[in-house]
C-alpha cells in the first residue's frame, strides 16, 4: 500500500510539473518576440534600438537564457503526453487524430485566420498615426494560402525572408500536426531501437543548422517530441530522471548561456552549437526546477495561467507590434531607460490584455473559448 501511494504521489508530481511549465514557458515566448523588435518610431522620428548600448546587453543576456528555450520544452510535454499510458494501436492512432483535429487543426485555423483579417482591418482602416505604416493590401488565393504555411508577405505586396505562418507563434502547431502524422513510424522506431531513435534524431538536429537546409525546424519538432514520446514509451520516471540530472543542468544551463554571450558575436558558428547544448541543458533544468519547486511546497500549478497558456502564445503576436508602437508614442523613448521601460511595459500590458481577455471569453463565451484553444 505504502509503494502505491509513492507511485500516485509521483504521477501527481509530473503532472503538476508538466502545469507548472505552460505559462512561464508562454511568457518567455512573449519577452522574446519583444526584444526581437529594433524599430522604434515616434513624433515622426524613427530610432534603431540597437543603437542603444543598455538595450543590446539586456537583449543579448535575454537572447543567451531564453531564446529558443519554450518551444522544445513545448515539444517535449506534447510527445510525452501523447503516447501516455497508450499502446500505439490503430484505433488509439485514429482517436489521438480526431482529438488533435479539435486542438491543434481547428484552433490552427482559426487564429490564422484571425491574423489575415486583423491585417486587412489594419490596411483599410483610418488608424491615424499607424496609417504611414499600415500595410498595402494585395489579395490573392495565394497570398491566403502561404498565411498557412510560409508567408512572405504576399498579401502586402512585399517579400521578406520568413519559414513561419503569417501568426508566426503558430509554426509551433504547424510542425507539432505534422509530427503527429508520423507518431505510428516514431513509435515503432521507439519500440525497436529505443533510445537509439532519439539519438539519431538529436545528431540531425545538431547537424541540419550548419547544413543550409531550410527544414521549417522539423529537425527540433521531431527530436524533442521523440524526447518526450521516449520516456512514455520506454516507460521511464521523468520525476526521478529530471530530478537526478537538476543541479548539473542548471549548472550547464547557466554556464553555457553565459558562453554564449561571450562568443555569439566572434565565432557565430561555434555559437550555434553552444546554443543547441543550451537548449537541451534547459529542458532538464525548467522541468527538474518544477519539480524541486514542488515538491519544496515553494509553488503550484495555477489553473486559471495553466488553461490561459496556449491563449497568450497563439495570441499575443497579433496585437504586441500595435502596443509597441502606441507606448513608444506615449513614451518617446530617448534615453536607455525610457527605451527599456517602452519593452517592459509593452511586455506587461500585452499579458495583462491577453489575460482579461482570456477571462472574459472564459465567462461570458466559453463555448467560443474552447474552439479557440482547443479545450486546452
Amino acid at each position: 500500500m505504502k509503494n502505491k501511494n509513492i507511485i500516485v504521489n509521483r504521477n501527481d508530481v509530473r503532472s503538476q510539473s508538466l502545469d507548472l511549465l505552460r505559462f512561464p514557458l508562454a511568457v518567455v515566448v512573449l519577452i522574446v518576440h519583444v526584444f526581437t523588435i529594433s524599430e522604434v518610431a515616434f513624433g515622426g522620428q524613427r530610432l534603431n534600438a540597437e543603437d542603444f548600448p543598455l538595450f543590446v546587453q539586456v537583449r543579448n543576456f535575454l537572447d543567451a537564457f531564453l531564446r529558443g528555450q519554450s518551444v522544445p520544452i513545448y515539444y517535449f510535454i506534447s510527445g510525452y503526453v501523447f503516447f501516455l499510458g497508450a499502446e500505439m494501436t490503430r484505433e488509439v492512432y485514429v482517436r489521438k487524430l480526431r482529438n488533435r483535429v479539435k486542438s491543434l487543426l481547428i484552433p490552427y485555423l482559426i487564429w490564422t485566420l484571425l491574423a489575415v483579417l486583423l491585417l486587412i482591418v489594419f490596411a483599410l482602416a483610418p488608424l491615424g498615426q499607424y496609417r504611414a505604416e499600415a500595410p498595402t493590401l494585395s489579395l490573392s488565393w495565394q497570398g491566403l494560402l502561404s498565411a498557412f504555411w510560409v508567408y512572405h508577405g504576399e498579401l502586402e505586396g512585399r517579400f521578406v525572408e520568413s519559414t513561419f505562418p503569417i501568426n508566426v507563434p503558430l509554426w509551433f502547431v504547424r510542425n507539432l500536426m505534422v509530427v503527429v502524422l508520423s507518431t505510428p513510424l516514431l513509435y515503432w522506431l521507439l519500440k525497436r531501437v529505443k533510445l537509439y531513435a532519439v539519438i539519431l534524431l538529436g545528431l540531425l538536429w545538431m547537424i541540419i543548422p550548419f547544413s543550409g537546409v531550410n527544414t521549417y525546424s522539423f529537425e527540433v519538432s521531431f527530436f524533442f517530441f521523440t524526447c518526450g514520446a521516449y520516456m512514455s514509451v520506454c516507460k521511464k520516471d521523468m520525476v526521478s530522471t529530471f530530478s537526478r540530472c537538476y543541479r548539473t543542468s542548471a549548472m550547464l544551463y547557466v554556464a553555457l548561456s553565459f558562453l554564449y554571450m561571450a562568443i555569439e558575436g566572434s565565432y557565430p558558428q561555434l555559437a550555434i552549437a553552444v546554443k543547441q547544448w543550451n537548449v537541451l541543458a534547459g529542458l532538464f533544468f525548467a522541468y527538474g526546477l518544477s519539480v524541486w519547486l514542488l515538491q519544496h511546497g515553494v509553488c503550484k500549478p495555477n489553473p486559471f495561467l495553466s488553461s490561459a497558456s496556449f491563449f497568450v502564445y497563439v495570441s499575443h503576436s497579433l496585437i504586441v507590434y500595435k502596443i509597441f508602437k502606441l507606448l513608444s508614442l506615449l513614451i518617446c523613448p530617448y534615453s536607455d531607460f525610457t527605451l527599456l521601460l517602452v519593452y517592459l511595459l509593452t511586455i506587461v500590458a500585452t499579458l495583462g490584455t491577453l489575460l482579461m481577455l482570456f477571462n472574459l471569453l472564459r465567462r461570458y463565451m466559453q463555448k467560443v473559448l474552447n474552439v479557440m484553444t482547443g479545450k486546452k
